[in-house]
Parts: structure tokens; sequence; C-alpha cells
């Protein structure tokens, strides 16, 4: 069964139940029914407890079909969805971020493409490039890229890129990110600071339609909140 249908035949059934559910209580709330009873009403077992009786055996049987199922062999899953994630960096802290970037290249999702957004191209931000070339396999492995600019910045030279024009040169340096984030399985842009956005911006904007899904990791560092 497509599982469109079986989506809408579940949202059914359950509705249905609900439905069933609800009217169950309301009629034993109504009519106060009772199946036995003391002659005082100390003990007595009527329509509602008739009816919590049979859900929690229903629950129940559920649960053990259920814990059945997920103690069977489980059947292989074939992954044909492509991911990326999205690492925005900021002055992080050398250790976490090694951390971090390990803990990704530990992750066995086939093909997963990783890509390192650091806000800031300075010298002194060039450790956290560093760090991603040691952690990802090195400069063979991992592409990089150090940009004046970002995708709304020429970087200070001129051209008028805010005001809606874009030079050449800064065009191509778009298009040269764009070839490696999506040539690149690791790849790391270090680019002119411009805040959370234009990081995320800078990830999303190069990836393009090259993958299916993206997920965004957007503070390495565990104690700081950097923007």
């Amino acid at each position: 069964m497509p599982s469109r249908c079986r989506n809408a035949l579940n949202i059914v059934v359950t509705t249905l139940f609900a439905a069933v559910v609800l009217f169950t209580i309301l009629l034993a709330y109504v009519t106060g029914y009772q199946f036995i009873h003391t002659e005082q009403h100390h003990l007595s077992f009527g329509l509602y407890g008739a009816f919590l009786s049979l859900h929690l055996f229903l629950q129940s049987l559920f649960a053990f079909l259920e814990h059945r199922r997920m103690r069977g062999p489980a059947r292989p899953r074939h992954l044909r969805r492509s991911v990326a994630l999205c690492i925005a960096a900021y002055q992080e802290d050398p250790d976490y971020l090694r951390k971090c970037l390990r803990s990704v290249r530990r992750i066995s999702f086939p093909g997963l493409k990783v890509v390192l957004v650091v806000d800031g191209n300075r010298p002194e931000d060039l450790y956290m490039m560093n760090i991603f070339q040691e952690v990802m396999g090195g400069a063979e492995q991992a592409g990089s890229m150090v940009w004046k600019g970002n995708f709304h910045s020429d970087g200070g030279r001129g051209g008028g890129v805010g005001g809606g024009r874009r030079s050449a040169a800064h065009m191509e340096e778009t298009g040269q990110v764009a070839r490696l984030v999506q040539g690149c399985r690791f790849s790391c842009i270090m680019q002119e600071w411009g805040g959370k956005r234009e990081v995320m911006y800078t990830a999303f904007k190069a990836l393009g339609d090259s993958v299916d899904y993206v997920q965004v990791r957007t503070s390495v560092s565990k104690y700081k909140c950097v923007y």
C-alpha cells in the first residue's frame, strides 16, 4: 500500500476511534449503567469501567505487538536522499571545534556533505580552517577558500554590491564558492564578517539544489552564544 494511502487510512481510523471513545465516555456518564454492584454500591463495575478495561487491554496488546516488531530483524533501508550539514563558526574554542568536527566525521550517513562557514576572514581566524583540514583529511579531501567578501559584500573593493550592482570579480568569486561547496564532500569557507544570517545564506546559496536536505549547526561552542 502506498505511504500516502496508508497515512490517510491511519488518520481515518484514529479519528473514528477517538469519536468512539468520546461517545462511550459520554454514554457511560449519562446512563450511569452498571454491570455489577454491591447492595450499598461500595463496589461496582459499570460501562465506564468496562471501557477503561478494554482500553488497557488494547494498549497492552499493541505494546506487545510493537515490542515484537522492534525485536525482529531490521529490514535493510536504502537511503537515497542527499544531506548536507552546515556549521557556522565564529571565534570558536579550538577544542570544541575539533571535537565537533570529529563527531561529524564519524557520522556514517552515506555521502554526507559537510560545509563549515567561518564568520571572519582575518589572519586570527585562520586556525578554524586549519582545524577543519586537520580533522577532515587535509587539502586532498577537504576543499577550502578564504573569501575577501561574502554574497552581499565585495570585501571592501567598491563596485556597489550593496547597491544592487555586482562586479565581475565578485560574481566570479561567488561562482568559485558554489563550485567548491558542490564539488567537495568537505568544504570550508572563510568570509567577511556578516553575522549568522550571512553565514547561513552562504551555505544555502552555495549548495543550491545539489542536496535534498540541509541540517544546520549554528554554534560549535558549548557554553557561549556567539551570535
